[in-house]
């Protein structure tokens, strides 16, 4: 299937070349909201988009609902194992809209989803660890080609807790696995200078005025609801403690 080539293709290009992500939250008074996580790829496209095409030139243009692929799937996944058959099924409240166009030099996709509290929100950045399951359930399909293999296992991801007490937002990373994970990251060193220019972005709305932040870098929107705050990608993967922030809100 066409889909599950562009997903293998855009877990790739995480890797392998330069890459932005933008991570945005509207919250709620009641501590519901919505977030997404998107994700740049176009570089990629832009240093090879016509080889990445050549034996498939349509581009893509398409929303996948996960709920509608688990339905449409559920017996295939109900005889998988129960943990692979876990990591799927934790997909099931999320979206993505992906767009891949060669002519155009554009790759990007957007996974999205709403939340009834903010602790949920921690679900949809663990799903990009599953996305590793539904390609290569999908490459079987495409004459045995093999999705890339992500250079890291579930354990040794950054996890994040996210918070909203007492008037106060935090977002607070952690990595389960410090030893694993350390050496995840030295090995990305060699890759270093293809991050150089890759971006880790933030974009959270809350709903009432900022007071005040833990973060100095951070700028605002006009109304004081918004804040923007971004680090470099790769020094995201060596501390990601460095998107670390506590908000406070007015009262």
């Amino acid at each position: 299937m066409k889909i599950f080539k562009f997903l293998a293709v855009a877990v790739l290009a995480l890797f392998a070349t330069s890459c932005n992500f933008t991570e945005t939250m509207t919250l709620n008074e009641d501590g519901s909201g919505k977030m997404s996580v998107f994700f740049d790829g176009s570089d990629l496209m832009a240093m090879g988009g016509e080889k990445l095409a050549e034996n498939d030139t349509t581009s893509i243009d398409s929303i996948l609902d996960f709920k509608d692929f688990i339905e449409e799937n559920r017996d295939s996944i109900m005889a998988l194992p129960a943990e692979d058959r876990d990591k799927i099924m934790k997909l099931e409240r999320f979206k993505m809209h992906m767009i891949m166009n060669p002519q155009e030099g554009k790759m990007t996709f957007d996974m999205y989803t709403d939340f009834n509290d903010v602790s949920e929100a921690n679900d949809i950045l663990e799903g990009f660890d599953q996305l590793d399951s539904i390609m290569e359930d999908g490459s079987e399909e495409e004459e045995e080609e093999e999705a890339p293999e992500l250079p890291a296992s579930n354990e040794e991801k950054v996890r994040v807790k996210f918070s909203f007490k007492n008037n106060v937002f935090t977002r607070d990373a952690y990595v389960e696995d410090k030893e694993k994970y350390k050496k995840q990251t030295d090995s990305l060193e060699s890759m270093a200078m293809f991050f150089n220019s890759s971006k880790y972005k933030l974009q959270y709305t809350f709903p009432r005025k900022i007071k005040a932040t833990n973060r100095e870098e951070v700028t605002y929107s006009a109304d004081g609801k918004t804040l923007y705050y971004e680090v470099g990608f790769m020094d995201y993967l060596k501390n990601p403690d460095v998107l670390d922030i506590e908000v406070e809100l007015e009262k």
